[in-house]
């Protein structure tokens, strides 16, 4: 089947219901100061911006973004930004499939001298393929997609959308993929409520937006367009879209800085607690034990400072230190009486590495009283290890 039969199948015949309003070229430009683009399947709208590296977004000027070098971030080699393509969607609708389409398309790469951000909007549904179509070529040319939350909802929208076009375009398959929600959420899930690019902007990147449209309002903004053909409707959903990329670029650069930070000059107890599972992830422990060292000397939370006890003390455990975590759980039992984990790590130290029968049974005793009173599920479990305990008493006094 020819192309162009492929298209008349596709674009949905001007009888099917009520068709929204063309807006043609002519009526955005003043408003977005784009241009109108011919594809071999039709055209759409582009709106290209050069922004210089100089530029400030936030804390950082943008050029740090591109003259850093990058670590493997999670993927199997090291990231080249050159070759990285940042993408951020504005659909018709926040639930995705097959009915949710994708009516902007921003993307974000560096130059020697500039970042460069190009929107591809559709005008209307037909303009769909052409998007798509310029959307690929972008694509043929990098390595690397970043995104934010993208593995989740951009990258499968649109995969969605071109396989549904049927012309034979790859998309997004196969490109290597960089989510920086969830790198985001490894290094500040503690210390923020929330991980939205906005709560970041606000409390890790410096970024404040004004008069910003909210996302939840954009889809219902860009039907309005489609109905009214009035081109100053979309000048607020091109300017979120373009600070969403600006950010990403940033966030970016900040995510790499704080990974490459030592334990000694970490200055945020969250960072250096993550810094440390990280480390503790890739089995280096003495590594990780610093970072954990670090956060518990920068920390003012109660929570978060017994967190760091387990998790150090699990560790001396792993290395078979027994003393040094017998003395974190001791500590942890000062801060809170009631744990019954701790109580029973240190039962077991007792019973099986120090082989201090009493001071087992004292233990266990202590923690079967505070299950009891607390109606925990333990209480069983612990009741089996005080009668087993004390056989054993019994059985060693007897010999």
């Amino acid at each position: 089947m020819s192309l162009a039969n492929k298209l008349r199948r596709l674009i949905p015949p001007a009888s099917s219901g009520p068709a929204p309003a063309t807006t043609p070229a002519a009526e955005l430009d003043s408003f977005l100061h784009g241009r109108e683009v011919t594809t071999p399947v039709g055209a759409c709208y582009v709106i290209d911006k050069a922004i210089p590296l100089e530029e400030r977004h936030g804390h950082w000027r943008l050029g740090e973004a591109l003259h850093t070098s990058y670590g493997t971030l999670g993927q199997p080699q090291p990231l080249d930004v050159k070759t990285a393509l940042f993408l951020d969607t504005e659909t018709t609708g926040l639930a995705g499939g097959t009915g949710t389409y994708a009516f902007l398309v921003g993307l974000g790469s560096f130059t020697s001298s500039h970042f460069l951000v190009k929107q591809l909007l559709m005008r209307d549904y037909n303009e769909e393929l052409a998007v798509l179509y310029l959307l690929e070529q972008e694509l043929q040319e990098k390595d690397t997609i970043i995104s934010f939350n993208g593995k989740t909802f951009d990258i499968p929208l649109l995969q969605t959308r071109f396989t549904m076009a049927r012309l034979g375009l790859q998309g997004c398959a196969g490109k290597k993929q960089l989510d920086l929600l969830h790198l985001a959420r490894r290094i500040w899930r503690h210390k923020l409520k929330s991980c939205s690019l906005s709560s970041l902007e606000i409390n890790i990147l410096g970024v404040r937006r004004l008069n910003d449209i909210p996302g939840s309002e954009i889809p219902g903004r860009y039907f309005q367009f489609l109905h009214t053909g009035q081109g100053q409707l979309l000048q607020d959903i091109i300017e979120h879209n373009t600070l969403d990329i600006l950010s990403m670029a940033t966030l970016l650069f900040h995510i790499q800085q704080t990974l490459r930070l030592p334990p000694g000059e970490c200055n945020c107890p969250w960072e250096a607690e993550a810094l440390a599972k990280l480390a503790l992830g890739q089995s280096n422990f003495s590594l990780g034990l610093l970072y954990l060292d670090a956060a518990r000397q920068l920390c003012h939370r109660r929570s978060q400072y017994l967190r760091l006890l387990r998790t150090t003390a699990l560790v001396y455990k792993r290395l078979r230190n027994y003393e040094q975590a017998c003395a974190l759980w001791q500590e942890i039992l000062q801060l809170a009486y009631d744990d019954l984990d701790t109580y029973e790590e240190l039962a077991k130290y007792y019973e099986h590495r120090a082989k201090d029968l009493t001071e087992a049974e004292r233990v266990t005793r202590r923690a079967l009283a505070i299950a009891w009173q607390a109606k925990s599920a333990k209480a069983a479990d612990l009741e089996h290890r005080l009668r087993r305990i004390r056989n054993k008493a019994q059985t060693s006094a007897s010999t």
